[in-house]
Parts: C-alpha cells; sequence; structure tokens
C-alpha cells in the first residue's frame, strides 16, 4: 500500500511540475524591436506613399522582404522590451489605450513587421 502512495504522489509531483514549467504568454517575453524616427518628407521619399498627421501605417514582412531587410539593420535603436514596454512607445507616440493595445499585441504576434505613426513632421518607426 505504501509503495502506491509513493507512486500516486510521484505521478502528482512530475504532473505538477510539468504545469509550473509551462510558459505561457507572459509580460515577462520580451521581443527585439528597432525605434527610430525621420521626417514626413524622409517618410515620403522613401516609401513614396503619403502618411496623414495623427494617423499610422502598420505593414507585416514576408519571410523574402525580412530576408533582404535583415542585413541592413544595425543596433542602432534596438530594444529588447516586453509587450508593455512597447505599448507604452505606442502610448507616448500619441497611440491611444485602445491602439496601443491591439498594435502592441499585433507586432509582438507576428514574426516581422513595423509600425510607423506621424506626428507633425515626424514619423515614428518601430520594426520587429
Amino acid at each position: 500500500m505504501k509503495k502506491k502512495l509513493f507512486v500516486l504522489f510521484t505521478i502528482i509531483g512530475i504532473v505538477s511540475l510539468s504545469f509550473i514549467s509551462c510558459q505561457f504568454d507572459s509580460e515577462d517575453d520580451t521581443y527585439t524591436v528597432w525605434t527610430d524616427l525621420s521626417s514626413y518628407s524622409d517618410f515620403q521619399s522613401n516609401f513614396n506613399t503619403t502618411l496623414n498627421d495623427g494617423m499610422y501605417v502598420r505593414l507585416e514582412f514576408t519571410s523574402s522582404q525580412w530576408s533582404q531587410i535583415s542585413p541592413s539593420i544595425t543596433s542602432e535603436g534596438r530594444h529588447s522590451w516586453t509587450k508593455s514596454q512597447i505599448k507604452d512607445w505606442l502610448l507616448g507616440r500619441g497611440f491611444g489605450d485602445s491602439e496601443s493595445t491591439q498594435e502592441s499585441a499585433w507586432i509582438t504576434t507576428i514574426d516581422h513587421g513595423f509600425i510607423a505613426s506621424r506626428t507633425g513632421n515626424t514619423v515614428y518607426y518601430i520594426l520587429k
């Protein structure tokens, strides 16, 4: 009987440890992102498009696009941020609470992409 109880408690312990060791989407997860800014005229020139003041655009990159872009990325503006820190950065660039929640969730679930937002003559970028 003691042997059966020992085996039962051992199984319960192993199962408990396996649940504890599972990683769930945690606020402690970090993501490598790059931030930058440019003038609005540089944005127009580089992307051949317009972006109204107070608006933003987001774009997800394919693996092929990322392969072309990534060699030109330097360590300048590189951060290892949590989803909460990304949301704070967006809030600091004029995003509302619901927009920053939505966009920080989006950028942390895609492999690679960027968000560009315009405030006056300045365009802010976050790239992942």
